[in-house]
């Protein structure tokens, strides 16, 4: 439980007058040694581009010689988290299809200022995942478990 991802969502809907709070929550669990987490303040520029990249985060005891992880681009993502934390009121636009990251595609996520989107990704890679800001570059926070298929 404690390497777990677990979040809550709550959401205020439809007009005043019959508006509906609806609350969830979704918690994620690391399955075995090769589920690991990345965590990462990312740039996305205005230009379509992986998503994650990098290292792994080492979240349990290793000694102080061990070179990080490197994410492939064949791992899986099973859980993905990520908050916009750009103060110049940019958003960005993901997508899963490794296919180029763009504000007109149909099935793109918009996450903006100050925005943040989670989910569950049951066959999704590293490779699959490519983001674009809307101007320039905006920052996001990028945190996400990872199988390590490598």
């Amino acid at each position: 439980m404690a390497d777990d991802a677990i979040a809550t969502i709550q959401a205020t809907i439809l007009p005043d007058e019959i508006a509906k709070t609806i609350s969830a929550t979704t918690t994620v669990t690391p399955a075995d040694a090769n589920d690991k987490w990345y965590y990462k303040l990312t740039s996305v520029s205005n230009s379509s581009t992986d998503l994650i990249a990098g290292y792994y985060t080492d979240y349990t005891a290793v000694d102080d010689d061990t070179a990080p992880t490197a994410v492939a681009t064949g791992d899986k993502v099973k859980f993905l988290f990520i908050k916009n934390v750009d103060t110049n009121s940019r958003s960005i636009y993901v997508t899963f299809d490794a296919g180029t990251a763009s504000s007109s595609l149909a099935q793109a996520v918009t996450i903006g200022p100050n925005e943040a989107f989670t989910a569950r990704l049951p066959n999704c890679t590293v490779a699959g995942i490519h983001a674009i800001s809307s101007a320039s570059t905006a920052e996001v926070i990028v945190c996400a478990l990872l199988d390590d298929v490598g």
